[in-house]
């Protein structure tokens, strides 16, 4: 799967977007605008980051040889792909889940703090599966409650845990049962987890709250959780203000609730320090735990990722990264490839830094290849075309490797591409042949502090743009002012647009010229409830004062109810203009979306059978609409929109 021509693919179909819905009539600001599209001010080059090798922490079976895990725990973590399948070897832990097997076993509260892709929930899920697995007495009830902040999450761990603990067993056989409960249970299923609790318990901190308070459900699954052993937080760092206090107060009712003073707290998190060494950063985690646990977690049970190199290579060495580029990118199976300049470059660019102080591997800032390849230009003589295609090259062969042992891909990359709307187009007051045009916002023309610059917006019909103002009284003069809100609603005085035009001016008799449209008129005269929204002929000089030597504009007031052009008008006359004038800042974030996810859809739609796996071919997607919702349980109105939690709130 070559990402990079995705992610062209992608590029191109976010452009003609956001370009389709502007036709700028003007030629200079249409030469304006299209030389900022092929700049890439909206879509500029992606960063790439590595997903870095974690050292080893040895494989399932070796910890159960050790005596760290029960033996069933061999049977149960191993890759499976459906029920009958009982898997034909048993996973490699990486060093940081095998510390926190170990932190586990001492009874003590501790967080696993470690970036993405690091299989963080395996560092909870085999403590507790092994917990319950040592239990002298099978009884049922709950032994660990994992708190999730997303339904998404919850739900998603639901697909992994299936593969482990009841893939390869027969129904019923099951060593330790699971559910989730977060609200999207009805009917039957809601009642068979009352009736008969899991072992661990799947939930969001809203439903966790609500369990407590609802008599029926505090009754039959609180008191299911009596001696509760486990309370997981996963993504501890999205509970901040507010929220965490909320969280925190209920991590001490659950501990009181479950009658369970020893409850052991889990928290996983990404890296929420960034300053000082990693003994720094594992101490700000260690007070921000403890807090929230209302348990002391000490920095020594802070677990941060161990980093290896994949690579054997000489990443100074010049003539070796000359051939590389030369023949368009290192080749050759897994071996020769982690031996190779380039590949080990590579891997230093975007994947591992050392850490000054200590000299530890820690992940690398993520980069751009275009950067990165002009530096390597400057080092082997070669173009930075070359070397950027060369760098592609190679991360795409490295991703397709397989180390022999542990069968993972010497490099796993991501590309984190940010899509800009950018801003509007900004002009000075004055002839349209000599206007300043910048889309940088600014009170004023650079140099030149008494021209304004006002914001720009574009009929949607035939691309004629309008200066978005607001009008104001200033002791007797008049003056405009740039509108940073372009969709004042309602007959507005005070709000509205210039329209300057050197070819097709407002004249001073319009009815006589024929510039309304037809649905304006009636007995060839403008209609009484329309006469207010009329064009007025003023005269603006370049600070935007009404004077009688100024540039010769018509003020439009607000709402927009016809182009002075084109003539195409609107009966609306409440509401935002939006729908009538174009920007270049507002797309639309929810059409936005649309699009990219369904480029990438398609783009997965089209790649070859044997390039990646049906069920491998998703996309998640997260959308902020409006305001998140508070999700407080006393209130009680309607079901939220978002589906983000699924409890009674406002929606809003």
């Amino acid at each position: 799967m070559d990402i990079f021509d995705i992610h062209r693919q992608l590029v191109d179909d976010y452009r003609s977007f956001t370009t389709a819905a502007v036709d700028v009539r003007d030629p200079r600001l249409k030469q304006h605008v299209d030389e900022l599209v092929a700049r890439g001010e909206q879509s500029p080059e992606p960063w790439l980051a590595l997903n870095p090798l974690f050292a080893r922490g040895g494989a399932i079976g070796d910890l159960v040889t050790e005596g760290l895990l029960h033996p069933e725990c061999e049977r149960i973590f191993r890759p499976k792909s459906d029920f009958s399948d009982r898997g034909a070897r048993a996973i490699t832990l990486h060093k940081h889940q095998r510390e926190a097997v170990e932190a586990a076993r001492t009874g003590l509260s501790y967080v696993l703090t470690t970036g993405s892709g690091s299989g963080k929930s395996l560092a909870y899920i085999i403590p507790i599966v092994d917990r319950v697995l040592r239990m002298p007495e099978r009884t049922s009830g709950v032994k660990a409650i994992i708190v999730y902040p997303m339904n998404a999450l919850a739900n998603s761990q639901v697909g992994e845990l299936e593969k482990f603990l009841r893939y390869g067993y027969a129904t019923g056989g099951e060593p330790v049962t699971f559910a989730r409960y977060t609200g999207q249970e009805k009917g039957e299923e809601r009642e068979q987890i009352l009736r008969d609790p899991p072992d661990i318990l799947l939930t969001n901190y809203v439903m966790l709250e609500l369990v407590l308070t609802r008599p029926e459900e505090r009754r039959r699954l609180v008191q299911a959780a009596q001696g509760l052993q486990f309370l997981v937080l996963d993504e501890l760092h999205t509970y901040g203000g507010r929220q965490g206090a909320d969280v925190a107060m209920l991590v001490r009712r659950v501990r009181d609730a479950c009658q369970s003073p020893d409850l052991q707290c889990v928290g996983t998190s990404a890296p929420i320090a960034s300053d000082g060494t990693a003994d720094d950063q594992r101490n700000v985690v260690a007070q921000v735990a403890s807090q929230i646990f209302r348990a002391p977690v000490t920095a020594d049970r802070v677990i941060g990722e161990t980093l290896d190199r994949a690579t054997l290579g000489d990443p100074s060495d010049v003539a070796g990264l000359t051939v590389d580029v030369r023949r368009g990118g290192a080749r050759g199976d897994y071996d020769a490839l982690a031996s190779s300049a380039l590949a080990t470059r590579i891997e230093s660019t975007f994947g591992l830094d050392e850490e000054p102080e200590t000299g530890r591997i820690v992940r690398q800032q993520p980069a751009r290849v275009r950067e990165s390849a002009a530096r390597l230009a400057a080092q082997t003589a070669c173009t930075v075309d070359e070397c950027e295609q060369a760098i592609r090259a190679t991360l795409l062969a490295g991703s397709s490797v397989r180390h022999p042992e542990t069968h993972r891909p010497l490099f796993a990359f991501r590309l984190h591409h940010f899509f800009s709307k950018g801003d509007t187009v900004y002009v000075s007051i004055e002839p349209q042949d000599r206007r300043h045009v910048t889309s940088t916002y600014q009170v004023a023309v650079p140099g030149d502090a008494d021209k304004a610059l006002m914001p720009l917006v574009f009929c949607r019909e035939c691309g004629q743009e309008y200066l978005v103002v607001a009008r104001t009284d200033d002791h007797g003069t008049v003056r405009y002012r740039p509108r940073r809100d372009r969709d004042a609603s309602g007959g507005d005085e005070a709000n509205g647009y210039l329209y300057v035009s050197a070819d097709q001016p407002w004249p001073a008799d319009p009815l006589a010229e024929g510039r309304f449209p037809e649905s304006w008129l009636a007995d060839e005269q403008v209609l009484d409830r329309l006469r207010k929204y009329q064009p007025r002929l003023v005269r603006v000089d370049v600070s935007g004062a009404e004077s009688p030597d100024g540039l010769l504009a018509a003020y439009v007031p607000s709402p927009f109810r016809f182009c002075l052009r084109c003539k195409v008008s609107y009966e609306q006359s409440r509401g935002s203009d939006f729908a009538k004038l174009a920007t270049l800042d507002a797309e639309g974030r929810s059409s936005a979306v649309s699009v990219i996810s369904a480029a990438i859809v398609r783009s997965l739609k089209q790649l070859p059978a044997d390039e990646l796996d049906e069920d491998a071919r998703k996309l998640l997607t997260f959308a902020t609409i409006g305001r998140t919702p508070a999700c407080r349980p006393d209130i009680s109105t309607t079901s939220c929109r978002s589906r983000s939690c699924e409890v009674p709130c406002t929606g809003r």
